[in-house]
């Protein structure tokens, strides 16, 4: 029995200490604005903030009301933490907007660091990006911890703005469907 129950903690803390930094949230707007409209709304949206050859759209599904794609976060920090030149380079990402009659959903998720050589180090990762709070070791004279919680306060910052930027757009008429 007790080798039963280390093992299920040993599972149960593995899938706790798993889960991925993401952000999502349903939005709910005026019921008559239906699934076609939003979709509309978001794809435009979309357009305007993933557009480059890092950020792009990689699905657009009318039929089932999902956009998503690829974003990056190019993670420069203000604070000069020791080996912060290390850490700091792109942070890639995947989104996803899914529309309804009346709501919608975005979802921010798998947030992948690769960090960039500075002086006298090597490219400092933290690969995908997850709950922790304690930062795993990725070279020496590195203050691991901080620089962690740094990355996760920038993407905090980056998706408020997107996600804000979203709203808006998700609360403009589709101009195909304005009578002009």
């Amino acid at each position: 029995m007790k080798k039963i129950l280390s093992f299920l903690f040993v599972i149960s803390t593995t899938f706790a200490y798993a889960q991925n930094f993401k952000f999502e949230e349903v939005i709910k707007v005026d019921s008559t604005i239906t699934k076609d409209e939003l979709f509309n709304r978001a794809r435009v949206w979309a357009k305007e903030n993933y557009n480059s050859k890092n950020s792009f759209i990689i699905t657009e599904d009318m039929n089932n009301g999902e956009i998503s794609g690829v974003g990056v976060i190019d993670y420069r920090t203000d604070n000069k933490y020791k080996g912060y030149s290390c850490v700091e380079g792109p942070i890639k990402y995947h989104f996803s907007i899914f529309v309804k009659n009346g709501r919608y959903k975005y979802l921010y998720d798998l947030f992948d660091h690769k960090g960039s050589a500075g002086n006298l180090c090597r490219a400092g990762n933290f690969g995908v990006i997850s709950n922790t709070k304690e930062a795993p070791s990725i070279g020496k004279g590195i203050a691991y911890d901080l620089a962690l919680e740094d990355v996760k306060e920038k993407i905090d910052s980056k998706i408020k703005l997107l996600s804000s930027s979203l709203e808006k757009g998700m609360n403009k008429n589709y101009e195909g469907n304005n009578d002009w």
